[in-house]
């Protein structure tokens, strides 16, 4: 009984001495691992604080993604146009930087891996060390210089903040604290932390008239109603409710183009001396913001039923022949307009939200009314104009077929390393064409509409009217 509890207490301590040693095994090989891992991975917390920059350069971004191909990395997570290079501070600013990650799309290349896989010339452009344009090509850089396209992401703010968050509006961002965007389009400012939103339009967009093609301009103060509390879209849409209230008013631009503007069709359509109101609503739904209905209305403050007398080529104006074969000149006016639509917004990728689309779809209302346009030599030898709103032979336009009521509209942003969007938009059977590029930085671009009528144009419609301009884009 002695030799089995003696031979029993040696197996209880051979098995003791064996699995301590497995535990030191098991903890020293979990300790070389974290190390290991913490020097070829970079904390999500502090990607903000190291120097990082996007590749535009469509050689290398060619070169990089080929390189992530043929390494078996799935092409589904790649994308070519968003590769972002991720590098350790440099020590001295004429130096070269030290890789730490490439990101191409959402597969990433961490140092040991660049080291291992990319060749050195490659490695060489994106660190600066070798000269990457002209017939110095591949010569080591002194001082260390970057000389392909790219664009740096600031490092005081993540990229998920600055370049691809997910809000609704580039011109009119909400993730910061103050904006301004200022083009001969609109001008809009973003008041503070409030949420409010004063802007100056130019034109009626949501009719496909841009710029001075019906004569009226108008001050809007947007503001919020109700602050979304959902955790997982507050940033897209941080107010379920946001409404607007202004006046719309006449403007004689348009009729007589200067020489600087001469190559800007001249309108015909005019807006009434009794100004407008307008009022708006954006509601997002609140079990899911991204759908939701939009309300636009513009509405004369009053019905003008007597003739009233005018400044000489302040209207425009068109000859119309009666039902006895007269001539009369003709000033068309827009009276009421509207749109009512639904709206859906989609990140192509919530993850990293650089792609943004959003659909409308809905009704749109537009009323133009034909004023009789008058001219009476007076005594003095001066002319007299008037407007005689009620005439007899004169027409308003007004919807009368569904093409006319339709209003339909898509919408793409890209924020990658050179942010840009476009729209097209059908509405009051006519086509409107908006499109801006940046031409420096993050705060400059230009931008582009277009609008024609799908149908045989109106007496007051302008058949191609394109308008250009440089745009402003500041935010604090």
């Amino acid at each position: 009984m002695k030799q089995i509890k003696n031979i029993g207490l040696l197996v209880l301590t051979v098995l003791i001495l064996f699995s301590g040693k497995m535990f030191a095994q098991t903890s020293e090989t979990f300790d070389k691992q974290q190390i290991l891992d913490s020097l070829t991975t970079v904390d999500e917390g502090i990607r903000k604080y190291f120097p990082r920059w996007k590749i535009c350069e469509p050689d290398l971004q060619i070169q990089i993604y080929q390189t992530f191909v043929l390494l078996d990395y799935d092409k589904k997570l790649l994308d070519r146009q968003s590769i972002e290079v991720l590098a350790a501070p440099r020590p001295y600013e004429d130096s070269p930087f030290e890789l730490l990650m490439i990101t191409c799309g959402e597969a990433s290349m961490n140092s040991v891996e660049i080291d291992a896989n990319i060749g050195g010339s490659l490695v060489g452009f994106l660190t600066g060390s070798f000269l990457y344009q002209g017939k110095d090509r591949l010569l080591q850089a002194i001082p260390a210089k970057r000389d392909y396209c790219y664009s740096d992401i600031p490092t005081e703010i993540p990229m998920t903040q600055s370049q691809a968050e997910t809000i609704i509006s580039y011109l009119q961002p909400t993730n910061v604290s103050q904006a301004f965007t200022l083009s001969l389009f609109e001008q809009s400012l973003k008041i503070g932390e409030t949420g409010f939103w004063l802007r100056s339009i130019y034109g009626n967009d949501e009719i496909s008239m841009p710029f001075w093609y019906a004569g009226s301009a108008k001050l809007a103060l947007q503001r919020p109603l109700y602050v979304n509390s959902d955790s997982r879209t507050t940033n897209a849409f941080p107010y379920l409710i946001n409404a607007y209230l202004g006046a719309s008013y006449r403007t004689e631009s348009g009729l007589k183009p200067g020489s600087l503007m001469s190559w800007v069709p001249k309108r015909i359509l005019n807006n009434a001396n009794d100004g407008k109101m307008l009022a708006g609503f954006d509601f997002h739904m609140p079990f899911k913001p991204e759908v939701g209905l939009t309300v636009h209305a513009e509405f004369p403050l009053r019905n003008i039923r007597e003739p009233y007398n005018i400044k000489a080529g302040s209207y425009g104006y068109y000859a119309k022949e009666d039902e006895d074969g007269r001539l009369h000149n003709v000033s068309p006016v827009l009276r009421n307009s509207g749109v009512i639509s639904a709206f859906y917004h989609w990140w192509l990728n919530p993850k990293n939200p650089e792609n943004y689309l959003r659909f409308n779809l809905g009704l749109n209302y537009t009323e133009v009314k034909e004023w009789e346009l008058t001219d009476i030599v007076q005594p003095d030898l001066s002319i007299l104009y008037t407007l005689h709103p009620f005439a007899e032979d004169l027409y308003t336009y007004r919807p009368r077929e569904f093409g006319d009521w339709l209003y339909a509209k898509v919408e793409y942003r890209s924020q990658a390393a050179f942010p840009f969007g476009f729209s097209l938009q059908y509405s009051n059977q006519s086509l409107l064409g908006d499109v801006w590029i940046p031409l420096f930085g993050n705060w400059f671009y230009l931008q582009a509409k277009y609008a024609t009528p799908l149908r045989p144009a109106r007496p007051y419609e302008i058949k191609n009217f394109f308008m250009i301009s440089p745009l402003l884009r500041l935010t604090i």
